[in-house]
């Protein structure tokens, strides 16, 4: 069965994306709609910082999860030639990912050393889809631009 045709209406958009409509029709997205839904998602949180107040919001632990957390740490001063700094920022990544995007579930980042993309920052995020009934695997690859020092997330298949 093609996981695109589950639902008759389509997977329920975010209440961003039914806030700004693409588009006149009133529809469910797409599986392929889902996951650039996710990817746009994903890149608004990776090109963000937030500041670590973790030692302040001991008390509240809801607080972590909530906007006023929304991004990820400033990576100034860690190297990518250092295999804990790497670990570092992938951990910080998968931290905020599990957060801030309730759609995914079993976050691993991982860091690709690739020696075509000098300059750049190389992730891939794996994770599995949490919309209900769907609970399959999904691959995005996430490119820091050296210049314009944003990320910028596709999904793969």
């Amino acid at each position: 069965m093609n996981s695109d045709q589950l639902f008759p209406f389509g997977f329920r958009p975010t209440l961003f994306d039914r806030l700004i409509p693409q588009t006149d029709e009133l529809h469910g997205l797409s599986l392929q709609e889902l996951r650039e839904s996710i990817a746009t998602d994903l890149e608004d949180l990776l090109n963000n910082r937030m500041i670590r107040l973790s030692q302040d919001l001991e008390d509240f632990p809801l607080a972590k999860s909530s906007i006023a957390q929304f991004g990820i740490i400033d990576f100034v001063g860690l190297s990518t030639a250092n295999p804990k700094d790497r670990d570092k920022i992938c951990l910080s990544i998968e931290e905020s990912i599990a957060a801030h995007e309730p759609r995914l579930r079993n976050i691993q980042v991982e860091m690709l050393m690739d020696r075509n993309n000098v300059g750049s920052l190389c992730l891939s995020i794996q994770a599995y889809l949490n919309v209900h009934p769907l609970c399959e695997p999904i691959v995005f690859d996430a490119l820091l631009n050296a210049v314009t020092q944003q990320y910028v997330i596709s999904a793969k298949g």
